[in-house]
């Protein structure tokens, strides 16, 4: 499984012979990736009838976990913080596309080889994301009543609407890409950098977590699950990389 994986991220390699040949490549490489993404909705079970059961098991493990402090982190900010809400709505959206796919741009551009190391490593990780989205669909915890979306009682509206809603898997909650993506976006910056600034980066991903679970979006768990593929992705990414040099010098 890893060795496939890991050829499969390597299949659009830096450009040689052609740098419009290599740019197209790389952007068929995304689209290809968003439309799996986009196929592999609902494959399996169709509708939200099974997602919102999934929830409702989250809730139930959490609980008994003691976790379960979605809710009430919820409440409370709607109640005394108000602004912090709005602001951490905006959070939500503006770190993490923009962010990301601003820092994929300028390392293709300026740093390719960094880039390809990490862009197998987020494609690792979706691979395995998109695993646990088609076997086990999980609604948001904002579909449950437990909790409110904030982004569309508060605003901005426009995102995550139900005119937006073709564009993405509603019941991919777990794991959670916003937290894990800015993860590994965290770790190249602690990891790429020089100076104490470098550890600057790690407030990103806590900000991430602080946006997902006050916006409805997330499950403190879609969190845990998300880094733990990183792990994963990491331990794969590794084992195939010994494997191909160990069958190159064969």
């Amino acid at each position: 499984m890893a060795s496939i994986v890991f050829r499969i991220a390597r299949v659009f390699p830096a450009p040689a012979q052609s740098r419009w040949h290599g740019h197209v490549r790389e952007l068929a490489l995304y689209l290809g990736l968003f439309l799996l993404y986009l196929l592999l909705r609902g494959l399996v079970f169709d509708g939200d009838s099974t997602a919102l059961a999934n929830a409702e098991r989250i809730i139930a493990l959490e609980t008994a976990l003691g976790i379960f402090l979605e809710a009430d982190l919820q409440q409370w900010a709607l109640a005394s913080a108000r602004p912090l809400v709005i602001a951490l709505n905006w959070v939500y959206i503006l770190t993490y596309w923009p962010v990301i796919l601003g820092v994929a741009l300028f390392l293709y551009l300026t740093r390719r080889s960094t880039y390809l190391r990490y862009r197998r490593l987020i494609v690792f990780h979706l691979v395995l994301s998109l695993v646990v989205f088609t076997f086990f669909p999980l609604a948001p915890p904002f579909k449950t009543g437990y909790l409110a979306d904030t982004i569309q009682v508060l605003g901005p509206a426009f995102y995550g609407g139900e005119a937006m809603s073709v564009f993405y898997n509603t019941n991919a909650a777990m794991p959670s890409l916003h937290f894990s993506w800015t993860c590994i976006l965290a770790w190249l910056v602690v990891k790429e950098l020089r100076g104490w600034y470098r550890y600057l980066g790690i407030g990103y991903p806590v900000l991430t977590l602080a946006s997902i679970v006050v916006t409805g979006n997330h499950f403190l768990l879609d969190a845990v699950v998300g880094l733990a593929l990183v792990g994963v992705s990491l331990a794969g990414l590794n084992a195939a990389t010994r494997l191909q040099a160990w069958l190159l010098r064969r």
